[in-house]
């Protein structure tokens, strides 16, 4: 009958167990040319240090500088803001407050004054006509006669004319087209259309679009130019 292999023989393994072959020894790590514990490799043959794979703290060590910040463009923004504001509103300005003040010039050529208290006017259709007292005189009593007198205006209109001022005192509306027949009793008195409200809102409008406008575009323009002057002076 066979025997059990002897214990001594050169397959047994040694006396505490395991096998004697290259491998990794207790509490040493690999006995190899590799990795160190501490998760570095071998300072020999110019290999990295123990620790030396991982990267340092805030990020790789990297020699490229960050992109230069852009220059805000508000200075220009401002300037060309201020510089198209400024033309803008003189030029709206101007023109409504010729246009404004036109139609109250264009009404005042209508205007006739009866030195004697009496005479004519020739009406458009459906225009409005007022009788003006000159001023600190107290207001005559007249007759009207004409193709069509209608209801005059409730508005109170004061002119000046020829170095003379003149207060309206009556009006009446011409329906048809025609010459109207106006005696006040020997007064004098001046008559044509009412002094043109709307012109004169839109001549003074003008001015003020013109001045404010202008204003508030010089001030944008200034603080743009001072920004960019500012910022030049610290580059």
């Amino acid at each position: 009958m066979t025997q059990p292999p002897s214990s001594s023989g050169p397959l047994a393994p040694p006396p505490g167990g395991g096998w004697n072959q290259p491998g990794p020894q207790p509490g040493s790590g690999w006995n190899q040319a590799g990795a160190q514990p501490g998760g570095g490799m071998p300072p020999s043959g110019g290999m990295p240090s123990p620790g030396g794979g991982a990267p340092q703290p805030g990020g790789w060590n990297q020699s490229a500088a960050a992109p230069a910040k852009k220059p805000s463009k508000a200075p220009k923004v401002l300037i060309i803001l201020g510089a198209v504001i400024i033309g803008l509103s003189l030029v709206i300005g101007i023109v409504t407050a010729v246009i404004g003040f036109g139609q109250v010039a264009g009404g005042a050529e209508k205007y006739q004054i009866l030195e004697s208290g009496s005479g004519t006017y020739t009406a458009e259709a459906d225009e409005t006509v007022q009788l003006y007292a000159e001023e600190g005189t107290p207001a005559p009593q007249c007759t009207i006669d004409g193709p069509a007198v209608g209801e005059g205006t409730i508005q109170t209109s004061g002119f000046g004319n020829e170095g003379r001022e003149w207060v309206s005192f009556d009006s009446f509306t011409a329906e048809e087209a025609g010459d109207y027949t106006i005696d006040c009793g020997g007064t004098p008195v001046m008559i044509g259309p009412p002094v043109s409200i709307g012109g004169i809102f839109a001549g003074l409008g003008g001015i003020f679009l013109a001045i404010g406008g202008g204003v508030l575009g010089f001030l944008l323009l200034v603080v743009g130019v001072i920004i960019l002057l500012v910022r030049r002076g610290r580059d």
